[in-house]
């Protein structure tokens, strides 16, 4: 812009120059001195054009000053930022929290939700009264003039809580589970507030080890009694289990179950403990049709049943059982379902088992020969979602103890042991808000003795419950 300006004010001047000496030149005529006009007029023009360029070229030069003010600004701020990151440690941003209701710990990976259901029962026993808050069909007294009726228990001892645990890991999802309730492990009746543990365990990829339910656990319905339909099964040992999916609706769950008590009646000989020197073996294979109407499930588990007086006088044979359950949804709102087992030598799987599993028979104080009990169990039922609020079902129940065993023979005239057992469940729940329910229940059931002796029962149950 400096050489524009030098270049405007030479030509300027040389005009200038020009134009006196054709002034002077054009003295002597009056066409020269219009020329001296005009020439003077164009050196005007030449001389805004000028400082018209020399005003703009200082514009330009405040605004360059004033950008370069702007970058040397923002160059110090940012050495300001890289100085103060320096200073301060690094901290790793913490993960968000991947589910709803799941609380994110301090690690930043692990996850934990608290869950659990505040419970009330209330049962009124109207014919042979078992004095418990579950409904114990096999404890039924025989029919008799000085049995209870008209009694009343309450309970809130099923109330549970539990804590679900999540990290993920290079290989899936590290999970873990405790839960319990507060029904006292051992004689239920209707508890007594001690804590009992129902599941306690660890799992990863297809692996879980600790206490959880039996891989030979199927299926049952919701009833209100907490212990559930007769011919069905419930048991939460110690366990390593492996889960193998076959298809996307099809899978194997294999277990190796840890003892937790001996299936055995002790009223022939002192027997040692320890019962049997084995895990028991317990597998599943469970599948959905493809359009998740449908599931079939098919179990079974075998475990060793063993007497010994000492480590050299020891008998010992195997227990098994194998049973097939499955549900099918008629409608969105009507559904069928049915169970049925075969079980020899156990009483620790189904809900109701009869006094013992074996009985053993002995030479002096020696054992001669394990008498299994061997039963069949089978239960049925239709449900009904009458609407958003209300549900209902009809279920029914029962269990045969094989008459012509060994096991029988030696116990035919005890009234502790039932030849055969059934009851009949109808309940109806009713949701007025999300996560509470209220249900009420009739039960009739009845068992027999070998001896045919009978006694029946009687009771209806009603529950309150908030799960959350």
């Amino acid at each position: 812009m400096v050489k524009v300006n030098k270049l405007a004010l030479s030509i300027s001047a040389a005009l200038i120059l020009g134009t006196v000496g054709s002034a002077q030149a054009a003295t002597k005529t009056t066409g020269q001195q219009q020329q001296v006009a005009d020439l003077q007029a164009q050196v005007v023009q030449l001389q805004q054009l000028v400082q018209q360029l020399s005003s703009q070229q200082q514009q330009l030069a405040g605004q360059q000053s004033q950008l370069s003010g702007q970058q040397q600004q923002q160059a110090v701020q940012l050495q300001q930022q890289a100085i103060q990151s320096l200073e301060k440690p690094a901290v790793a941003p913490k993960e968000a929290t991947a589910k709803p209701g799941w609380i994110t710990l301090a690690d930043g990976k692990t996850q934990l939700k608290l869950y659990g259901r505040v419970r009330a029962d209330v049962t009124y026993d109207t014919r042979n009264a078992v004095n418990d808050v579950y409904n114990r069909t096999d404890k039924i007294p025989l029919n008799g003039a000085s049995n209870v009726s008209d009694n009343l228990n309450v309970s809130a001892a099923n109330s549970r809580l539990g804590v679900d645990l999540t990290r993920p890991t290079d290989y899936g999802p590290l999970n873990a589970k405790i839960e319990g309730d507060f029904m006292t492990s051992g004689t239920y009746t209707n508890g007594n507030g001690t804590f009992r543990l129902r599941h306690a365990y660890v799992s990863l990829g297809n692996w879980l080890v600790g206490q959880s339910q039996s891989p030979f656990v199927t299926d049952t319905p919701t009833t209100v009694d907490p212990n559930g339909i007769m011919g069905s099964t419930s048991l939460r040992p110690v366990q390593v289990r492996y889960t193998q999916p076959i298809t996307k609706n099809q899978k194997v769950l294999v277990a190796l179950e840890g003892t937790t008590g001996k299936d055995q009646e002790s009223n022939s000989i002192a027997q040692t403990s320890g019962g049997s020197r084995l895990p028991t073996l317990s597998v599943q294979y469970a599948a959905t049709t493809a359009d998740k109407k449908g599931s079939l499930q098919a179990v079974g588990f075998l475990h060793e049943n063993r007497v010994a007086t000492n480590s050299s006088n020891d008998i010992e044979k195997l227990a098994w059982g194998v049973g097939v359950g499955g549900k099918y949804n008629l409608t969105e709102n009507d559904a069928i379902l049915a169970n049925y087992y075969h079980i020899a030598g156990d009483n620790k799987y189904m809900i109701y088992p009869n006094a013992a599993a074996y009985s053993v028979t002995a030479n002096g104080t020696n054992p001669v020969a394990i008498n299994q009990i061997e039963s069949d169990a089978v239960f049925a039922g239709y449900t009904h979602k009458w609407n958003s609020q209300f549900r209902s079902a009809v279920l029914g129940g029962a269990i045969w103890n094989k008459k012509d065993t060994a096991y029988t023979a030696a116990n035919l005239k005890n009234s502790a042991y039932s030849k055969s057992m059934y009851n009949v469940l109808v309940n109806t729940f009713y949701t007025p808000v999300k996560d509470f329910d209220i249900g009420a229940e009739y039960t009739y059931g009845q068992r027999k003795t070998f001896t045919d002796q009978t006694g029946d029962y009687s009771r209806i149950n009603f529950v309150a419950q908030y799960n959350f």
